[in-house]
């Protein structure tokens, strides 16, 4: 595990891009742990990460989930 502070981080962030697919790099702001780079796999879908940690959206699905829901069935007689 690398530990760096933030403006090391800053100024060699290619450095960091490449050390973090090997290693987790940890940095600090005020010697403090304050995020961690990890890289993204090949398999992994931006949208989906991006969608994951938006507070906007995560509120929008938790109050979908709490409306009723129906079967396939009677979607596809409404539908059509």
């Amino acid at each position: 595990m690398k530990v760096t502070p933030l403006s090391e981080a800053k100024s060699r962030l290619s450095h960091y891009a490449k050390v973090c697919r090997d290693e987790p790099v940890i940095v600090t702001v005020n010697g403090v742990p304050a995020f961690q780079l990890s890289p993204l796999a090949e398999e992994d879908d931006l949208i989906d990460r991006l969608l994951e940690k938006n507070p906007k959206f995560r509120r929008m699905l938790a109050a979908r989930l709490k409306e009723p829901s129906i079967s396939a069935a009677t979607a596809r007689k409404k539908i059509g």
